[in-house]
């Protein structure tokens, strides 16, 4: 609630004394006060669509980001699929430029790393490296289909093979209730927002990354970064073929049809059916591939091209 008006006024006061030449707005809500400043300065305005901006259910708050996005000079978007729904919006193709998201998580040394895994393994009684074990980070919302897989692809899955789900969102309380009703406790280790140092240990303890997303009508997966980050420590995905995912999980994982289950378990039984080469060989992919397509280096150096007019 404070947010926006602090960074309307500071923004304003920036821009009717020319105190700057650039106004960044890191997405489309804060891209919403566009224009309310362009009228008062010279200042060059760029923003950043993910791509829900362009898909908000509330129409008013759809019509405001649009608007913010096409008083803008220059409107970054995360993906060609992002580009198409800004396109679709209006907004002009010579304002749009494509820039990935920046991926660079937090990684433990491998002495921290076995200290925080032993730890968990003893509370959760995993053994990473020995029991299969899967994994999923992030916000816990329909659209992320977690809920769904438990339903519809758990079942089908290898009994031996375990999960471990971290996050908190709208979805966590259904969740709880599956991991009962379905018998999944000693399969579904459920946890909610947990620290950093956790979250790094397991996504480069785990074996895969599942990114089960379902599509849903004006909610979009502009790009997604968890699983990225996964990959970067050397995790494999195994993901559904939504929206922007088919661009990001482009190497290094898996990409199953939508709400094909059947598939997506075989997926994870094909890999870990590899000997263990060529389980690494897929682990390497993951994270030299990510590194090299999404380093903070090279977005970072686009973006100053975009600050500076040279692009």
């Amino acid at each position: 609630m404070w947010f926006l008006p602090l960074s309307f006024a500071v923004a304003f006061i920036s821009v009717l004394f020319r105190r700057v030449d650039v106004v960044y707005f890191a997405d489309g809500v804060a891209g919403a006060m566009a224009p309310l400043l362009r009228p008062f300065g010279p200042a060059r305005f760029v923003v950043t669509i993910y791509g829900l901006e362009m898909t908000y259910g509330n129409w008013f708050a759809r019509t405001l980001m649009k608007r913010g996005a096409m008083c803008c000079d220059r409107v970054v978007v995360i993906s060609n699929y992002s580009r198409e729904l800004a396109l679709r919006s209006g907004v002009p193709e010579d304002k749009l430029q494509i820039i990935h998201v920046g991926i660079g998580p937090t990684m433990l040394a491998t002495a921290r790393c076995k200290e925080v895994a032993h730890r968990f393994e003893a509370e959760h009684g995993l053994r990473f490296g020995k029991d299969r074990v899967l994994f999923n980070f992030g916000r816990l919302i329909p659209r992320k289909g977690v809920a769904v897989f438990l339903e519809k692809g758990m079942p089908l899955l290898d009994p031996s093979i375990r999960m471990v789900i971290c996050g908190g969102g709208a979805d966590f309380e259904k969740i709880a209730q599956l991991q009962t009703r379905l018998g999944l406790q000693d399969r579904l280790v459920l946890l909610g927002h947990q620290p950093e140092e956790i979250v790094a240990m397991l996504r480069q303890c785990a074996d895969l990354f599942l990114f089960p997303n379902i599509p849903m009508p004006n909610d979009a997966e502009g790009f997604g970064m968890t699983q990225l980050e996964g990959m970067y420590a050397g995790l494999p995905v195994v993901a559904f073929a939504v929206d922007a995912v088919t661009e990001s999980v482009r190497k290094g994982g898996y990409l199953i049809e939508p709400n094909n289950y059947a598939a997506f378990a075989e997926a994870i039984h094909q890999f870990y059916r590899l000997a263990e080469k060529e389980k690494q060989a897929k682990r390497d992919e993951a994270s030299e591939y990510v590194r090299r397509e999404y380093s903070w280096e090279v977005n970072a150096s686009r973006y100053l091209e975009i600050f500076e007019g040279r692009n």
